[in-house]
């Protein structure tokens, strides 16, 4: 149990790194009345869809996670400190969808490869608001969609994930587009993502992670930045509107009749 809240908290616990690093945003898509596992439709045809599919928008980041002792049967849990277990190293391929105002987190898909584990799981985050007993959905191309389990939900979403074999790697690989779906407040979200640069990202080198921390460092800095410049903003036309207000003359009684 230890193990596996570290596991997803290697993959979706830190921020991960920004499209204003990458370079692109992957747009999203909606469609009304349409269960989860239903065929995702194809991809808007966005500028920043376009611009994505151009871009190098997947990377890899690789974490060396402290990971307990297992228990035998019958035996009492070890007391270990994180710095005294033995590390388990986790690579997630991931790409993220983000707003273009703030570049705030709205969601992710990832390829997770756990040392010592033959099979890799997909994993996605879809927004509050999900309807967890339906589920969600995953599809290459034009193939049978994968349907997705939540396991667990947090301040920035909720998570879902299914394990996958070699064959499905193979299709994201040689695929164009892959495209997860999930029913939130009663409507299908489906977000569509280019395949363009996944397989160079997952058979090539892991982000740094003396890099991976400096983007996630001007990526803040970024955010509150632009949000000080949306407060500024919106007292400069506050305080405009208020002096319109002030100078406009007051309205003349009208003549009584006499």
């Amino acid at each position: 149990m230890v193990f596996a809240k570290l596991v997803r908290a290697a993959t979706f616990g830190v921020a991960a790194i920004s499209a204003l690093t990458l370079g692109a945003t992957v747009s999203m898509a909606q469609g009304k009345d349409k269960p989860a596992a239903a065929t995702p439709p194809a991809a808007q045809a966005t500028p920043a869809a376009a611009d994505a599919a151009k871009q190098d928008i997947w990377f890899k980041v690789c974490f060396a996670v402290p990971t307990p002792d297992p228990v035998k049967p019958g035996e009492q849990p070890k007391q270990q400190k994180p710095e005294d277990m033995k590390k388990t190293q986790i690579c997630l391929t991931q790409v993220e969808i983000r707003d273009t105002q703030l570049a705030i987190l709205r969601g992710d898909l990832a390829i997770r490869q756990v040392e010592g584990q033959d099979k890799m799981q997909v994993l996605v985050m879809l927004p509050l608001g999900s309807q967890l007993k339906q589920g969600a959905a995953v599809q290459i191309d034009q193939e049978k969609a994968i349907p997705l389990q939540y396991t667990i939900c947090d301040h920035a979403g909720c998570y879902a994930e299914a394990d996958i074999d070699k064959a499905t790697l193979d299709k994201m690989k040689a695929g164009k587009t892959i495209a997860y779906a999930g029913i939130v407040m009663g409507q299908q979200l489906t977000i569509p993502i280019p395949l363009t640069s996944f397989g160079k990202a997952f058979d090539g080198a892991p982000l740094p992670v003396e890099k991976y921390n400096e983007n996630l460092k001007k990526l803040a800095e970024f955010t509150q930045t632009r949000l000080a410049e949306l407060r500024q903003k919106a007292q400069e036309e506050a305080a405009k509107a208020q002096g319109a207000g002030a100078a406009k003359p007051a309205d003349k009684p009208a003549d009584k009749k006499k």
